[in-house]
């Protein structure tokens, strides 16, 4: 087991709740009857604090490890510094070619700019997207998957890529489907692709999911999961 889910304190909230099947939070205090899926081996590390969770995810990717870190859109932006500089440490690291290559800093954006969710018009703020963009040379790409079954496919490439900053921005609520599986599976395969359907005026339109040629490893079928809604079939898959 390498694999760590670090979440400030936010793993229901963000409606990932389905990793508690494989593993609980993590805790180093006694046990008690009424603690919620606690256990000193739970690959689950959540505590209020985004500059820990983020920090504790590049510590534990530097071991060789693997793992993701999750927040609110808005929230991400306290820890733009700290992802910018694990990004300059990832460029130095590549002119060294004795360093073995590191596993992606995997981030999962929630309660995006495009809806308010509960929290009304406090969540709102894609800057973490801003940044990522203008320090694209040192980092990687923002991925902006159109439903359930493209975020499989794109995190299922996020997981498996090496030295990169992946941020992924994923709406929490219940959306439309848009793709089956084998069509996300092929639309992603593609890096971007036409949806006939998706026009009012006889034009196709394009979707907004693309990457450059060789950044990611070629996609493989990730385990059939059905339609989910969120993002935790693929964290099962992954832990």
């Amino acid at each position: 087991m390498n694999f760590r889910l670090f979440c400030p304190d936010e793993t229901n909230s963000n409606r990932l709740n389905a990793v508690f099947d494989a593993t609980d939070r993590c805790s180093m205090e006694p046990i008690v009857s009424i603690d919620d899926h606690l256990a000193d081996d739970g690959r689950i590390m959540e505590v209020l604090s985004e500059h820990l969770c983020e920090g504790w995810l590049e510590g534990y990717l530097l071991t060789g490890r693997h793992g993701m870190w999750s927040s609110y859109e808005a929230f991400a932006q306290v820890v733009d510094s700290m992802v910018t500089q694990h990004a300059k440490w990832m460029e130095q690291a590549l002119e060294y070619p004795w360093r073995r290559p590191l596993a992606s800093l995997n981030v999962l954006l929630t309660s995006h700019a495009w809806r308010n969710d509960h929290n009304g018009f406090q969540p709102p703020g894609p800057r973490i997207r801003g940044q990522r963009a203008a320090t694209a040379q040192r980092g990687g790409p923002s991925l902006l998957s159109p439903d359930s079954n493209c975020l499989l496919n794109v995190f299922d490439h996020c997981l498996r890529s090496r030295n990169y900053i992946n941020v992924v921005t994923c709406g929490k609520q219940p959306e439309l489907q848009w793709l089956t599986f084998d069509e996300a599976l092929s639309h992603c395969s593609q890096g971007a692709s036409i949806w006939k359907f998706a026009t009012n005026d006889g034009e196709p339109n394009r979707t907004s999911f693309w990457h450059a040629p060789g950044m990611y490893p070629p996609l493989r079928r990730v385990r059939r999961l059905g339609c989910c809604k969120s993002m935790c079939p693929a964290l099962r898959c992954a832990l």
